[in-house]
This record gives C-alpha cells, structure tokens and sequence, in this order.
C-alpha cells in the first residue's frame, strides 16, 4: 500500500470556513492522485527481496527541466509565473527567484527585504512541518488525519503570510518592505506555537528545545506525552525501529555561488539536476542535516546515525527553533544579513535557500532583461537519488515480514519527505 505525499496548497483564503473548505477539496483531490497523472510528477520506489538482502529502485518523473519555459520571458513574467508551477513551498521558490533574479540585474535588495523572505520561508517550514506531523504522522498509528488541527494552522498561516507581504510584496525583485504590523504578525505566531504546544510538544516550544538536551530526555518526554510525536517516539523504541534505514551518505557541505555556477550551467545542467552528485558521491539536505548539531541531535546521531528516529527528532527540533527563532525575526527587520543570492558573473545569479525539505537553488542567467537560461536544484533531487540516502536506508531495513517492512520504508520515506507523491512497491 502506497501512502501518498500531501503536498501543501495555495489557498487564497484566509476565513476559517474557506480554510476548512479548501483544505477538505485538497484532500479529496490527493486521493484521487494514484489513479491519475500528476502533473508535478512523481517517485516511483521498489524495494524487492533478493537472497536475504533489499534492493531499492528509484525512478522519478518529476518535470525538472520544467522552468525552461521561461527563457526568453522578461524577469516580470518570470517572478509572476514560476512560482505558480509549485504547489509545494511555493514562498521559498518564490523568494528564490524573485532573489537569483536580482543578484542577475546586480541589484542589492534592502535588508528589510531579505529578512522579510527569510521569515516567509521559515514560516512555510513551520506550516509544512506542521502538515506532515498532524496528517501523516497518526496514520503511522493507526489514526485518523488532524485534519481539524491543520485547518487551524492554515488559517494561522494564511493570515501571517497575507501581513508579511503586505502591499509590496517581498518574493517581487527590487521591492521595499513596508511597515510590519508587528503585533498581529505576533499573534498568527502565537497560535501557531499553542498548536504545537497542545497537538505536538505537549508545552511550548522554547521548553521543549530545554527539555530535551539528551537523547535520554527525549524518551523521557515521550513516555510523559500524549500527543502524536510522542507516541511515535515510543513506538519506535518498542519496536526497536529507532536507527532503522541508517546508512552511509553524508550530508550535502555549504557550496558557494562558484561551487554551483558550472554545475548548473552547460550541457550537463540537465543531468546534474536530475541527479545531482557531490564530488562524485549522493549527498542528504534536509532538516536532518541541518539540525545535527543542535541538542539532542550530536548524542542520537552518535548512537543511531541517520535512522529513523534521529530524522524525525530532526523536524520536532526545527519546528521549535524556528517558532522560537520567527518572534526575534519579527524585531530585528531592520538589521543588516547575508543575502539570499550573489552574483555568479555578468548576468548571472545564484539564490540558496534553505527550504522545508532541504537546500533549494535557483541559478537565473539574464541578457537584456530576459531570461536566457534558468534552473532548479530541488533537494528531492538529493535525497531521492537512485543511489542516494532514501535508496541505501531502505536498503538498509531488516524484517522478514513484508507488511513490517512496508510500513517502516513508508516511514522513512515520510522522515525523508518528497515534495512530489510517491508509489512504493514491496516485493
């Protein structure tokens, strides 16, 4: 049994009831995703029995080459346009482009601006995190999707995305930020974090970082907790599962715009975004990767690797930084930051942003003012490669009995986290 991905939308409506609406029309659509063509694409993912050993087979249909489409598009229909092709962390893609199209025009956005887009980012983060926790994680136990709780974060979401892009928008290259209406921004944060305190961490996010410095705290605080991430926690532990899927593959190091411009640029561009190598290996970037070295991280890490249990420790940690981390943000607007994009060259420019499900990179190269050549390296890319860190971890699994092995390669896919649907075959 395949369990599907449940990419985020992007709704356009912020009262609770349309919310409500939107959010059931979108589950019902996701469940009609197995019996039609997706137009994102999708990874289709074998895991076959051989001998006492797996094999894994990852094939991807995922349009990589897609944004093609806007060479020879002026910059203003490229920033209007791209993000529509993403229903998944769309903010960060925009952000990204309306970025790499800047640095292309040598244009320095404010640091307003850019810290403006560092919190839409994080706030999508939190919103997918948010997501993935309350509508797949209580299948895993045998229970029904939150879907109740997920509408109340999409209305939260909805309302601080609508007060951080406010009327000049920050995913538009060379824009100015406005004033920030602090207080309501705040509020969309508080709600945000009482979700998670009441459906998630059981108290608040800044108590939770503090009580789980140590692989030993967290299992403390799972025995005590009722909610959802503690029962998987627990059931992990029960089931011995906690460092199923570990396996070799290293995190992606910090690359520079000199690092990806020739990667991303040639007749090569092609191959390397569809699978992407890193001196000659597969590489991870995810929320793993970024929070290895953040409590309890470094201690389960040592002990566990990149099982299942330190991934999904992984996305409980960054959900609590980033609401603790987006309240400073709200307040320090105005302070000078690293920008999101550099210039790789005349006419050329290079936008990282760290995304929900890991590093995205956006290369925009511009001859009098269209685009000439355009690219996107997603982290599915990384992460789904046919030999990368989804590959060798199921591989890596070890039952005898198919329906338990289907459910921890469904697991770790989960802990992994595609942006696109996916199909699993266990044989």
């Amino acid at each position: 049994m395949a369990i599907p991905h449940r990419p985020s939308a992007i709704l356009n409506y912020s009262s609770s009831y349309l919310v409500s609406f939107v959010l059931a029309l979108e589950f019902s659509a996701r469940d009609r995703l197995q019996t039609m063509t997706d137009p994102t694409g999708r990874l289709d993912i074998e895991l076959q029995r051989q001998d006492g050993r797996l094999k894994t087979s990852i094939r991807s249909s995922r349009p990589t080459e897609v944004v093609r489409v806007f060479v020879g598009k002026t910059i203003q229909e490229t920033v209007s346009g791209l993000p529509a092709l993403f229903s998944v962390c769309a903010n960060a893609q925009a952000c990204a482009c309306a970025s790499a199209c800047e640095a292309a025009l040598g244009l320095i956005p404010s640091p307003a601006v850019v810290r403006l887009r560092r919190l839409l980012v994080d706030v999508e983060t939190v919103k997918e995190h948010l997501w993935r926790i309350l509508l797949d994680w209580p299948r895993f136990l045998g229970e029904p999707a939150r879907e109740r709780d997920m509408s109340k974060v999409m209305g939260a979401f909805l309302r601080l995305r609508a007060l951080l892009t406010g009327w000049t928008d920050p995913r538009r290259p060379d824009t100015d930020a406005e004033e920030l209406d602090a207080a309501a921004a705040a509020a969309a944060l508080d709600e945000l974090a009482l979700l998670s305190a009441t459906q998630i961490l059981g108290v608040g996010p800044g108590n939770w970082l503090a009580g789980t410095q140590t692989p030993e705290d967290l299992l403390a605080w799972a025995e005590r907790t009722g909610t959802v991430a503690a029962r998987i926690v627990r059931q992990l532990q029960a089931r011995g599962w906690v460092s199923a899927g570990k396996n070799p593959v290293t995190a992606l190091p910090s690359l520079t715009a000199a690092d990806l411009n020739p990667l991303l640029s040639g007749r090569d561009a092609n191959r390397f975004v569809a699978e992407p190598l890193w001196r000659g290996e597969p590489r991870e970037s995810s929320p793993f990767t970024r929070r290895q070295g953040q409590a309890p991280m470094p201690s389960l890490v040592r002990k566990l690797g990149n099982g299942l249990l330190p991934r999904l420790a992984a996305q409980l940690v960054e959900l609590a930084s980033l609401q603790k981390s987006l309240r400073t943000g709200l307040n320090t607007l105005g302070e000078p930051t690293e920008p999101l994009a550099v210039s790789a060259g005349d006419g050329v420019g290079i936008a990282q942003v760290q995304a929900a499900r890991g590093l995205l990179v956006h290369r925009a190269e511009v001859v009098k003012g269209r685009v000439s050549d355009y690219r996107i390296l997603a982290p599915t890319e990384w992460n789904f490669h046919s030999q990368g860190v989804v590959a060798r971890g199921l591989s890596k699994l070890a039952h005898s009995d198919p329906e338990t092995l289907e459910r921890q390669a469904n697991l770790f896919i989960t802990a992994v986290d595609p942006c696109v649907d996916y199909h699993l075959v266990v044989t």
